[in-house]
């Protein structure tokens, strides 16, 4: 990339990465009562029952079970399908933002979405009262999300698809920021990584990453051996990320936890337990136990009753911490909040 010839380049620790992306996305400090939209600025995926929920108590004061249908916030399907919580204003980001260039592709795409308006006759509908072939497939109208015409309403039970005015922004300018946003939150990055992100063509990935490499500076990672790169907007916070303090629980696909899972955790083993790729393990779907920054353990939770695995016996203080993440997750139900230690550590059951 002739742009940053001769730049100088940052060499990043493992440390100064994580840190960085935890301050940034709002782990070091909650925000306060009703800031769900700033916690959501990058995009919270709620794929597993109420990980979204989950994933704004993290990171804002006061969140309750219902906070996700805030009216700050939206719900979209995202790269070609996974439920997000986005913010309402910034839906054309999230959905135009991967937009496909082709004509022939997109004129696709607005078809499915005229379907649906027509199915739908303008109002919220149950996904299993649509017609199983709405755009030609199973599930094809997922795709027409990248419209802006399709927002969805999804309470872990049933999904329903709502129709939609076009967002009033241009799709070059939304490619642009939704690139921006991801590398931000998630940086340092690739072009590849834009592509798996936002589920769209390597083409596409391709001349949106072009567009931001005037914005972007290279980097290296410790124990990575492929150049990375960074808004130039972001170098200083990331070389001077200090270590935060504070105990959380993360929930399956936080966008901390997200991505290079060899960062988070060295121990292959420990990593399989806690971060499992998916499918791997039927019926785990762990979280993730965070201390001061570092993945510490996993956890899991059947309606109210949360189970922590620790990698190692906590301490007297990140377990009182732990234990009032766990009774204070903003999930609903008839019964006690309770929580459990695993008795073995996970390092000890190898």
């Amino acid at each position: 990339m002739t742009s940053h010839q001769g730049s100088r380049r940052l060499r990043l620790t493992t440390e100064q990465v994580l840190r960085y992306r935890a301050r940034v996305s709002h782990l070091d400090t909650r925000l306060e009562v009703g800031a769900v939209a700033a916690a959501a600025w990058g995009g919270l995926q709620d794929t597993a029952p109420r990980a979204g929920v989950l994933a704004l108590h993290a990171r804002v004061e006061g969140t309750l079970p219902g906070t996700w249908e805030d009216p700050s916030l939206a719900q979209i399907w995202f790269r070609g399908g996974a439920d997000y919580i986005v913010p309402r204003a910034d839906v054309g980001v999230f959905t135009l933002g991967s937009y496909p260039r082709d004509p022939a592709r997109a004129a696709a795409l607005e078809a499915i979405a005229d379907d649906l308006h027509r199915a739908t006759g303008g109002a919220p509908t149950l996904t299993r009262d649509l017609p199983r072939d709405l755009g030609g497939a199973p599930f094809a109208v997922r795709r027409a999300s990248v419209t802006g015409r399709v927002l969805i309403r999804w309470d872990a039970s049933n999904t329903w698809v709502i129709p939609a005015a076009r967002p009033a922004v241009d799709p070059e300018a939304a490619r642009l920021e939704l690139g921006r946003r991801f590398l931000h939150w998630l940086a340092p990055r690739t072009r590849d990584d834009l592509a798996r992100w936002t589920g769209v063509d390597p083409r596409d990935a391709r001349a949106t990453w072009q567009a931001l490499e005037p914005e972007m500076e290279p980097v290296s990672v410790a124990g990575i051996d492929e150049e990375r790169f960074v808004l130039a907007a972001d170098v200083e916070a990331l070389g001077r990320a200090e270590p935060i303090v504070g105990v959380r629980l993360l929930p399956q696909d936080d966008p901390f936890t997200k991505l290079d899972h060899e960062l988070l955790l060295a121990d292959v083993d420990l990593r399989l337990r806690a971060l499992p790729r998916v499918g791997a393990s039927p019926g785990y779907i762990p979280g993730v136990l965070l201390v001061d920054g570092e993945v510490a353990g996993a956890w899991q939770r059947q309606g109210r009753a949360v189970t922590i695995h620790p990698f190692r016996a906590p301490t007297a203080a990140v377990r009182a911490a732990a234990e009032a993440e766990a009774l204070g997750l903003p999930i609903a139900g008839p019964a006690e909040a309770n929580v459990r230690w695993d008795p073995a550590p996970m390092t000890r059951r190898r």
